[in-house]
């Protein structure tokens, strides 16, 4: 049997730079793992794949995990069976890829289980077709996402510790795309590309370019959609918080704050009766 621990993520801010031909969009984000996570278990069995889950109600083949073991078997020609048992712990449509950790999760599982030679490039690769973010957790860590999220560059951050907000409901991160892009239509944005190469009058090498800041572009259209959200992010700067943000399409916030404001965030959201969870990247 092989256990595992899914890692939860947060989006270190996300721009949504525009709309491609192909539906997707076009990102630029930072991502990092957390120590949230939901707990595997893969056994091997005879025939076929059985999911055993707990926190979570949905047909077996509509799970990810379910996919990326049958993905799996059908890539390398695996004619055993696998029961995998899944305890969620990260919150379902909270914009922490709880769903694309436990799939990536598998995919490293039954490798071992199996005792296949494979890198993480090729489960990367293999991993794509289960959803565009499944790749990054085969890694973890730090990486700088851009194109759909898909084209990724890890590199090393320091330790920081968080407090997550779970506000009790979940976001569709394919509501949250279909209401921006309402949004931009009913409220042009400039194009990205014309502040890259603007300074004084004058063009931009693109290649100075240096990031961006961190600020999360689904806020625009979830805030209006769940003011609720707009008041714990306020109360929780006014604690002291050094940055409240939205974690993808949400529904979760996170903050980044020292020793010294923890205690009075805490407090509030103990407060008001919150579902939070205390972490560190990882």
């Amino acid at each position: 049997m092989i256990a595992l621990k899914a890692w939860a993520k947060i989006n270190l801010g996300l721009k949504i730079l525009n709309k491609r031909d192909d539906g997707f969009h076009n990102i630029e984000t930072t991502l990092t793992t957390t120590n949230l996570a939901d707990f595997i278990r893969i056994e091997e069995t005879d025939s076929g794949i059985i999911i055993d889950t707990q926190g979570l109600n949905m047909p077996a083949e509509e799970n990810l995990c379910y996919q990326a073991a049958d993905l799996f078997k059908k890539k390398y020609g695996v004619e055993k069976g696998v029961r995998i048992n899944l305890i969620k712990n990260i919150p379902i449509g909270g914009g922490l890829g709880g769903g694309s950790s436990d799939a990536a999760a598998v995919l490293k599982g039954m490798r071992e289980l199996y005792a296949l030679n494979i890198n993480d490039e090729e489960l990367m690769e293999l991993s794509k077709d289960i959803g565009l973010d499944v790749p990054f957790f085969i890694k973890g860590g730090a990486a700088y996402a851009r194109g759909k999220g898909d084209e990724l560059k890890f590199f090393k951050l320091p330790r920081m510790s968080l407090i997550i907000y779970y506000p009790g409901y979940s976001i569709s991160t394919k509501w949250a795309y279909q209401a921006y892009d309402e949004f931009i239509v009913a409220s042009p944005q400039p194009d990205p590309e014309v502040f890259l190469e603007k300074d004084s009058g004058k063009k931009k090498n693109k290649k100075e370019r240096k990031g961006f800041p961190l600020a999360n572009d689904f806020e625009k259209v979830i805030f209006k959609h769940h003011p609720d959200l707009v008041d714990v992010k306020t109360r929780l700067l006014m604690a002291g918080c050094f940055l409240v943000s939205l974690s993808g399409s949400g529904s979760c916030l996170y903050t980044l704050n020292d020793e010294s404001m923890r205690d009075k965030a805490l407090a509030y959201l103990a407060g008001i009766g919150a579902q939070y969870f205390e972490v560190s990247t990882i």
